[in-house]
């Protein structure tokens, strides 16, 4: 009995090598076919990924920087912004101007929608005053009002021996009555 492994033998070196080639080809064929085009569109996408966030940074850099501009702007101007929110009533403003003046009288004269997100009310106030510098202090103090109101042209300041009379029109814009 001989112990000796001859199966090396049997082998047939040309099979060999052309099954070998085969491989070789249809390996490099798979790579060729299947991998190269899927690396090429990677890189393609990998570029396109970098340039969007890129572009993503940039504009969330944007918001950030609007978004901390909100912020201030709304920490500076809260009395005007809680001025938009505040209803008008005739009565607070009438308790309002009668600080300033003797007398006080509204009227109204149109009331209309403004850009559909306010309704702006036009009023004809009648007003009878001791000194003119209670006039002005009163269009001074619109600016710290509760609610937004606009005193308009033409102000007609007629004077007697007592006291002067004052017609003017004022413009409320209520954002609660669209509601």
């Amino acid at each position: 009995m001989n112990n000796f492994d001859r199966s090396l033998e049997k082998i047939d070196i040309m099979k060999l090598l052309i099954f070998l080639m085969v491989f070789i080809v249809v390996t490099f064929t798979f790579v060729f076919v299947l991998i190269i085009p899927n690396v090429k569109e990677h890189r393609i996408l990998q570029a396109e990924y970098k340039r969007v966030l890129v572009h993503k940074t940039r504009v969330e850099n944007l918001f950030y920087e609007r978004e901390t501009e909100l912020s201030k702007l709304k920490a500076e101007n809260v009395h005007i912004i809680s001025a938009f929110k505040h209803p008008f009533t005739q009565e607070e403003f009438m308790r309002y101007a009668g600080k300033f003046f003797a007398q006080v009288s509204l009227t109204e004269v149109t009331k209309s929608e403004y850009k559909k997100e306010f309704v702006e009310y036009e009023l004809n106030v009648t007003s009878m005053l001791k000194t003119p510098t209670n006039f002005y202090n009163f269009l001074e103090g619109l600016n710290r009002y509760d609610s937004i109101v606009q005193a308009d042209f033409p102000i007609h300041l007629e004077s007697s021996k007592e006291s002067i009379t004052s017609t003017f029109k004022i413009k409320v814009y209520d954002l609660n009555a669209t509601r």
